[in-house]
């Protein structure tokens, strides 16, 4: 890949991320609609509603630890010196990438949750609405233009003090 390229479209690697995790999501709904009757192993009804409900609280739970995370990782963005001083786009593409890697990583872990909930037996409902929850997640830490501006923004007057 040319460095033309990556500074035209700097977002291109953290919205490729962002794709893949909704074409994962997108696959499992898919695959749970298609073999999910063959693949689901039923527990009892009581371990079912106390597992459900064990998910249902990981699931809402992540999104706001997310949302922690993703803010502490944008600002440690801004904060830390680069390492490396002779690409500064290069270095914010990454760190930029990473923050979008985690927090898409926390979406997928949801959809696992309700792959899981749904192999123990639970309807398509919980698979619709968990599936739906990291959807949601998806789309509020998609890449954002703003974001990645102001990390480089923040690391630009540090890499001119080391030039000088």
């Amino acid at each position: 890949m040319k460095s033309t390229d990556l500074q035209s479209n700097p977002l291109r690697l953290p919205w490729l991320i962002s794709s893949f995790v909704v074409m994962l999501l997108s696959i499992g709904m898919a695959l749970a609609h298609f073999y999910g009757a063959e693949w689901q192993q039923p527990l009892a009804e009581e371990a079912r509603i106390f597992w459900r409900t064990i998910i249902y609280v990981l699931a809402l739970l992540t999104l706001p630890i997310t949302n922690l995370l993703r803010h502490i990782f944008l600002r440690l963005n801004q904060t830390m010196p680069p390492l490396e001083m002779t690409n500064l786009e290069r270095v914010v593409q990454t760190r930029y990438a990473l923050t979008v890697s985690v927090s898409m990583l926390a979406m997928l872990f949801i959809g696992c949750l309700a792959a899981t909930i749904f192999y123990l037996g639970d309807g398509f409902n919980t698979l619709h609405i968990l599936t739906g929850v990291a959807a949601l997640g998806v789309f509020l830490y998609r890449p954002k233009l703003n974001e990645y501006q102001q990390i480089h923004d923040a690391l630009t007057p540090l890499t001119e003090n080391e030039n000088d």
